[in-house]
């Protein structure tokens, strides 16, 4: 057991994001191993391991096309008893133009959305090449249902007025970081967090 009681395994596809991770890891002294993998792929590449908590981060669900595949692999990796967590950014606004803050895409959109943009989430002016990349969005019920589906038993679902970044220009930083519409605007759901369980029997 680690110095703060816990073990932890991370997975990724990116093998610099995977050796970073484990850099990291080893100068905090933190308990840590890191697995570089397709979610898809996961149960294998984890050689059947199960968890007690499974926590999939923000801004991951829309790099994946089948939703109901990711949340069969995602409660395949908790142990019976176990919690599955998901902080993730709320698929309202990708119905929004980045500039306009016009409405451009059906919620229930299902085919890919392309994009070139330059930069990453992380710097949104990095000077970066290669930068085609499709997107998928997933509405709020289908995530849901997914998760049901796949055996597991929501315990909670809360839906946020803020986001992590800048996703349009206007707006408003707070001091921890966090940025919401202007105020005098209509709020808009700009993250969620859902928790839950895989029954013990």
């Amino acid at each position: 057991m680690g110095p703060l009681g816990a073990v932890v395994t991370g997975l990724d596809f990116s093998g610099p994001a995977v050796d970073a991770a484990g850099r990291l890891a080893a100068e905090t002294g933190i308990d840590a191993q890191f697995v570089r993998a397709d979610l898809y792929d996961a149960v294998t590449a984890l050689a059947g391991r199960q968890f007690d908590i499974v926590y999939t981060g923000k801004g991951a669900l829309i790099w994946l096309p089948d939703i109901g595949r990711w949340a069969q692999t995602c409660a395949a990796l908790v142990a019976p008893g176990g919690t599955f967590y998901l902080s993730e950014f709320h698929p309202v606004s990708d119905m929004y133009g980045w500039e306009s803050f016009a409405l451009e895409r059906s919620y229930f959109a299902t085919g890919p959305l392309f994009d070139d943009s330059p930069g990453t989430y992380a710097d949104l002016d990095a000077d970066t090449t290669h930068n085609a990349s499709y997107e998928w969005q997933h509405p709020l019920g289908t995530v849901v249902t997914a998760l049901v589906d796949a055996g597991l038993r929501i315990e909670f679902l809360h839906e946020h007025p803020f986001t992590l970044f800048p996703r349009w220009p206007f707006l408003e930083r707070r001091d921890d970081g966090s940025f919401i519409l202007p105020s005098g605007m209509p709020q808009l759901p700009l993250m969620y967090s859902l928790r839950a369980v895989k029954p013990a029997n």
